[in-house]
């Protein structure tokens, strides 16, 4: 702005500079202009009185005195008869307007070298990179504000691409360890009984053949269903009671142990049926395979959210697990002793399908001293009940 302000002084001063080489170079005045000769043969001066005239004369005005009046009034400017030195002196104006906008300018932009300097070094894989904000230079200091913002929102974006990159080479190798074991004993089989089919026990081979194939499969399936959480919500969202969901669900399932309901209907949410059907499943079939008596599901509804428990009897999960119980391929001792042919990708898969429903899943001590997983689900209004 200050600079703004000497450009501008220094154009008006060119501008009245170029006005004064522009302006006539003789004014003449009234008094200075002669009268036509008196009938005598001179000029008249001014007051004296011509024969004939009426007019008043005006005493006591000399010609001489007018002579020396008229060369003062019509004495002009030095620069005017100059026009040389007009031009060196408008010249030299705007020389010294030019410095003083030169170094003006220069002031007001020293901030932008400063910050030019600063991003220049900036390392994106050290710390989360930020340039100074400087002092006395609003525009510039905004200007920094919203490259630091900036600056820390590409920040995060690469930290979370490094951790996704990182999600995925974890999973690669999971998945690559936990398929190679199923695949080695397969092929250690197979060669034993073809060095010696005579001796080999058909019945037997084909059935743990066929153990390791169902746990590829078993493998397979959950990696697709975790691959689809990872796109979204598949399927189409609906309005459901949650409780007349998993008792239909229940009610269609085998299970070795028992089955104890506690439900409330009218507990609403929106879901995909299909994967609150899945989600239940491997909660199910994780209380089932650790619990000695008895299952019990409950479904109730909480002031903003529907809540579904799955409790067992079982030794129940250390606190220090029942985070790691979560994350994929994860088997505790307990499972693999209990299942040998379980992923360990159900709880992980049934967490994603929590979190997809803008729902959480942990898990707790439960009643019976085992291990009680509660899943929390937005509530919704019922359509047309006028309940929620």
């Amino acid at each position: 702005m200050l600079a703004t302000v000497v450009a501008s002084a220094t154009l008006v001063i060119a501008g009245v500079g170029l006005s004064l080489m522009a302006s006539p170079s003789t004014a003449q005045s009234p008094s200075t202009v002669a009268t036509p000769p008196s009938e005598h043969g001179r000029p008249s001066w001014p007051g004296e009185r011509r024969p004939g005239d009426l007019r008043t004369p005006a005493y006591g005005v000399r010609p001489a005195t007018v002579s020396r009046v008229a060369a003062v009034e019509t004495r002009q400017p030095l620069w005017t008869d100059s026009p040389e030195l007009t031009v060196a002196l408008i010249t030299v104006e705007l020389m010294v307007g030019a410095w003083v906008t030169w170094k003006v300018t220069g002031r007001l932009l020293r901030p932008l070298e400063t910050v030019r300097a600063e991003f220049r070094m900036i390392d994106p894989a050290d710390r989360p990179p930020r340039i100074s904000e400087p002092e006395n230079a609003h525009e510039i200091t905004r200007l920094c504000h919203t490259i630091n913002k900036v600056l820390e929102s590409l920040h995060k974006e690469r930290k979370e691409l490094e951790e996704f990159a990182h999600y995925q080479r974890q999973f690669a190798s999971d998945v690559s360890h936990e398929l190679r074991n199923p695949i080695a004993g397969l092929r250690t089989q197979l060669e034993l009984a073809r060095q010696d089919p005579a001796h080999a026990h058909l019945p037997e081979l084909l059935g743990t053949t066929l153990d390791q194939v169902e746990r590829l499969q078993a493998i397979t399936d959950d990696m697709l269903g975790l691959a689809r959480m990872q796109t979204g919500t598949p399927g189409e969202l609906q309005h459901l009671d949650l409780a007349a969901l998993v008792q239909t669900e229940i009610s269609r399932r085998a299970d070795r142990l028992p089955v104890r309901l506690h439900l409330i209907h009218g507990s609403a949410v929106t879901a995909v049926p299909s994967q609150i059907c899945r989600l239940l499943a491997n909660l199910l079939d994780n209380a089932q395979r650790h619990s000695t008596h008895l299952v019990r599901v409950e479904v109730r509804p909480t002031k903003a959210a529907v809540e579904l428990a799955v409790s067992d009897d079982g030794p129940g999960i250390p606190v220090g697990d029942r985070e790691r119980v979560f994350e994929r391929f994860t088997r505790l001792d307990d499972g693999r002793r209990l299942d040998r042919k379980g992923t360990g990708l159900g709880l992980a898969i049934a967490r994603d399908i929590a979190q997809a429903h803008h729902g959480t899943l942990h898990v707790e001590e439960g009643a019976a001293g085992g291990a009680r997983f509660v899943l929390l689900l937005p509530r919704v209004q019922l359509r047309g009940t006028g309940r929620s």
